[in-house]
């Protein structure tokens, strides 16, 4: 995969990814500092686990990291025990899930976009001219 044509996925995956929010009423940012804040009021007492799943139905994302977005959102009611159980009629702050997976991908991006810079030698037949073939 050429860098050009990987820097293309890359963004394209974050894009598709943060465009889409995949729960109506997500959309804070892990960083509660940074931008708005969308409250979300627990209807019944509910795991972290559950209200995770409740929250991002579908997301593609580890549980794990959204829970660690849960709790970093809402660190005086969530403590990041998946055992814990929050109250009803919590108000408690959602992050969006567009941001969650452009902080969890991004390092992971620029990670491998730097793996494939320090390896030109796979597209440059020179480079290529001695490597070891085998029959």
């Amino acid at each position: 995969m050429t860098s050009s044509s990987f820097k293309f996925f890359a963004v394209a995956v974050v894009v598709a990814l943060s465009g889409h929010s995949f729960a109506a009423d997500a959309s804070a940012t892990p960083s509660a500092a940074a931008t708005a804040k969308t409250s979300h009021k627990v209807a019944e007492s509910i795991s972290i686990d559950r209200l995770v799943q409740k929250i991002y139905a579908n997301s593609p994302l580890n549980t794990a990291v959204l829970r660690k977005a849960l709790v970093d959102a809402n660190p005086k009611v969530i403590t990041g025990n998946p055992q814990q159980r929050v109250k009803a009629g919590t108000d408690i702050v959602v992050p969006d899930h567009g941001e969650i997976v452009r902080v969890t991908l991004t390092p992971f991006a620029a990670a491998a976009q730097e793996a494939q810079d320090h390896n030109p030698g796979a597209r440059d037949y020179q480079a290529r001219k001695q490597w070891v073939r085998f029959p």
